[in-house]
């Protein structure tokens, strides 16, 4: 029986926990549970520990309820707006130049790079490898080095760079929660294995994750990751421009933003307004629509700014011919491939998880903002020893599973059989064709789906 992992990531609007079991098929992801948290992580910083810790519960319990199993040891995803990344060199003189370089060799540099100085309040949270020399055969690709022969090797890292407290607050929620963290992925990596296909990650490609307090950034080329990036504002940022503009609730800001925003203001109707029907006794408010295009509008076009100057500052801005990926919460909203084609004057595609996740996985792990944690536990089933995965060790069978409030978690489901992906994932891939775009909700029931909320869908300003 294949052992279990649990991947757990601590984001801006939700705790999430996913398990799932390595087959013959690919990575089968057995559940995948949210939690909303509101104002309790802001750009992947924990403020509020305790709810964390409580909202995490919450997404244990009912994980354990899907599967059946006991969770304790997870692989904690790290990302936040104070991760940085700098570039070294490693060099080692080799003793016996005649024999083959091998993968214990590499672990060693590895390891010696993970040791470099950096500041006190800092942590090295990985380790990248960018290329090799090897004697006077120059730039080397890391996934070429092994069997190789030479007197020297100078290796060259990306380091990803993280603050102390702000990992620590992580491993202080997860500890508060009693689970033991026994991996950790970096969650841009974790959203580029998942997004991203052969062709793209070889000749060059920007992967965008946009989520609601962060908007990562991924460069990959010659199927190795080349640069990561952390823009502090994304979807939410979006939300609060609304909120501020139309003088609403942050609810219905988000509301509005997913049922009637789109990136681009031209072409929009300036004459018709939504209007939003007051509650507890205060007025209905009047947003234009092209007000609210333009709002939106402006918004994206900064994430996107913001996104090329650091592509550009990376020195890819004209080695990408793959284009732009995005993927995240945030890219439901209409119009944001032809926003974002106009600024990056890329190719430019919308991708969810897929590659190494098999068809008969949790269906909502393949949304757009599940992307990372699905491609977390692809990166960490690669890089973690089969013997550190946890045993299937039954829940107690005294009762339904309760989460922190005492209510009863719904009861354990059948389990469907794997079945067999187009291919495996991982770099270097093979080609799949993408999974088709969440269809987008016709805007005529919008009354219905918001429970009276609004009082029409629109009003002409004749």
């Amino acid at each position: 029986m294949n052992k279990l992992l649990t991947v757990v990531e601590l984001c801006t609007t939700k705790v999430a926990v996913a398990v799932g079991e390595n087959t013959d098929y690919g990575v089968h992801i057995i559940s995948h549970c949210t939690v909303p948290v509101r104002k309790m992580i802001r750009h992947g910083e924990v403020e509020n520990t305790k709810k964390v810790v409580e909202a995490l519960r919450t997404a244990v319990a009912k994980a354990q309820a899907d599967t059946g199993y006991v969770i304790h040891d997870v692989v904690l995803c790290l990302w936040g707006q104070s991760i940085r990344t700098i570039r070294i060199k490693v060099s080692r003189e080799r003793k016996r130049p005649d024999d083959f370089i091998g993968s214990q060799e590499l672990k060693v540099l590895n390891d010696e790079a993970l040791k470099y100085k950096i500041g006190s309040e800092e942590k090295i949270l990985k380790a990248i490898p960018q290329g090799y020399d090897i004697d006077d055969r120059i730039g080397v690709d890391p996934n070429e080095v092994e069997g190789m022969r030479g007197s020297r090797i100078d290796a060259y890292y990306m380091l990803v760079i993280g603050k102390e407290q702000s990992v620590r607050a992580k491993y202080d929620v997860l500890r508060e929660a009693n689970l033991n963290v026994i991996h950790t992925v970096i969650s841009p990596i974790g959203s580029a294995e998942a997004a991203l296909n052969g062709n793209e990650s070889e000749n060059g490609v920007a992967l965008l994750d946009i989520g609601a307090g962060t908007t990562d950034v991924v460069i990959v080329r010659d199927s190795t990751i080349r640069e990561v990036a952390c823009i502090p504002f994304a979807g939410q940022s979006v939300t609060d421009d609304i909120k501020s503009v139309a003088c609403i609730t942050s609810e219905m800001a988000e509301l509005v933003k997913t049922k009637f925003g789109t990136c681009v203001a031209d072409g929009v109707n300036d004459t018709k307004k939504l209007v939003i029907q007051g509650t507890g006794g205060s007025a209905s408010s009047d947003v234009p629509l092209l007000l609210l295009a333009q709002v939106i509008e402006a918004r994206m076009s900064e994430i996107f700014e913001a996104a090329r100057y650091i592509i550009e500052e990376a020195g890819y801005g004209d080695k990408i011919p793959a284009g732009v990926v995005l993927t995240g919460g945030t890219c439901y909203m209409e119009n944001i491939r032809d926003l974002a084609k106009a600024i990056f004057e890329k190719n430019v595609r919308l991708a969810n998880a897929g590659g190494n996740i098999t068809d008969s996985s949790e269906e909502s792990c393949f949304d757009t903002y599940a992307t990372s944690i699905a491609g977390a536990m692809m990166v960490a089933f690669d890089e973690i020893d089969p013997d550190r995965l946890s045993q299937r060790v039954p829940l107690p069978e005294e009762g339904p599973a309760k989460d922190i409030f005492g209510d009863d978690i719904k009861e354990d489901k059948e389990q469907p059989q794997p079945q067999q992906p187009t291919r495996r994932f991982g770099f270097p891939k093979k080609d799949k064709a993408p999974k088709p775009e969440k269809p987008k909700e016709s805007k005529s029931s919008i009354s219905d789906v918001l429970g009276g909320l609004f009082d029409g869908q629109y009003n002409n300003n004749a």
